[in-house]
C-alpha cells in the first residue's frame, strides 16, 4: 500500500510540474506594464466604381435567347467602351442560361414558358463623373438589369498607414496621461499588437425603370473610410 507520505509527495510533484509551463509563458508579464489601446480613422473619397450589370433576354427557344442576349449585350458593351477612359476597363463576368417554370394554379403544375439567357458584364471606372453617362446610355442600348455599383479606392495602403500612426498617437497619448495620474513613469514599449478595418466599399443599387428618364441619373459617392486600432504594452516604473 502507498503511504499517506508517499501520495502527497506525488501530488506536490505532480502539481508543480503542471504550474511549470503557466508560470513560463507568463514570464513577460513580470515586469510592471501598462496596456493601452488607440485608435486611429482616415478617410478619402473614392477614385474608383464597379459597375455590375446584367443583359437578360427571355425566348421560346434556347438558340434564340441566346441569339437576341449575343445581339444586346454587343450594343451595350460598346456603349459602355464609348465612354470609358484610358485605364478603364469592361468584360464579362458570368453567362447563364436556364429553362422558365411557371407555376399554374389552376393545374397545379409547372408549365413551361421558355428560355432565359443572361450575361454579366463588369465595368471599372476611375471617372466617376461618368457612371451616370454609362447608366443611362447602356439603357438606352438594351441594358434591363443593373446588379449594383460599388465604389472604392486606389490608395488603401496610404490611409491604413495613416490610420495605424493615427491609432499609436492615441495610445501613447492615452498612457501619458494615465502615467502621469498613477505617478509612474513609462520607460519602453514591450509589445505593440495592430489591427485595422479595410474600408467597406460603398453600395448603391439600383432598380431599373420600364422608360428611360429624361434627367440624367445622379452619382453622388460618400467617403470611404479605414478604423485601425492598436494594442501597447508599456513597461513602467
Amino acid at each position: 500500500m502507498i503511504s499517506k507520505t508517499a501520495l502527497l509527495l506525488s501530488t506536490l510533484i505532480l502539481g508543480l510540474a503542471l504550474s511549470l509551463p503557466s508560470r513560463a509563458q507568463n514570464v513577460q508579464y513580470d515586469k510592471r506594464t501598462l496596456t493601452v489601446n488607440g485608435k486611429g480613422e482616415t478617410s478619402a473619397a473614392p477614385d474608383v466604381a464597379y459597375l455590375n450589370l446584367a443583359v437578360e433576354t427571355t425566348a421560346k427557344s434556347a438558340s434564340q435567347a441566346v441569339r437576341e442576349n449575343a445581339e444586346k449585350t454587343n450594343s451595350v458593351m460598346e456603349a459602355i467602351k464609348a465612354k470609358l477612359g484610358e485605364n478603364d476597363k469592361v468584360s464579362t463576368a458570368g453567362y447563364n442560361l436556364s429553362p422558365i417554370h411557371e407555376y399554374n394554379n389552376q393545374t397545379n403544375k409547372s408549365e413551361f414558358k421558355g428560355y432565359r439567357a443572361s450575361n454579366q458584364i463588369v465595368a471599372e471606372v476611375h471617372d466617376l463623373k461618368q457612371i451616370g453617362a454609362i447608366i443611362d446610355t447602356t439603357a438606352e442600348a438594351g441594358l434591363n438589369n443593373i446588379q449594383g455599383l460599388r465604389f472604392d479606392t486606389t490608395k488603401s495602403a496610404g490611409l491604413r498607414k495613416k490610420a495605424l500612426a493615427e491609432a499609436v498617437k492615441d495610445a501613447q497619448a492615452t498612457a501619458r496621461v494615465l502615467a502621469d495620474a498613477a505617478g509612474v513613469k513609462i520607460t519602453r514599449i514591450l509589445q505593440l499588437s495592430p489591427s485595422y478595418d479595410y474600408p467597406a466599399p460603398v453600395y448603391r443599387d439600383f432598380a431599373m425603370a420600364k422608360e428611360a428618364a429624361a434627367a440624367p441619373t445622379p452619382i453622388e459617392p460618400g467617403d470611404l473610410t479605414i478604423n485601425a486600432t492598436v494594442s501597447i504594452v508599456f513597461e513602467i516604473e
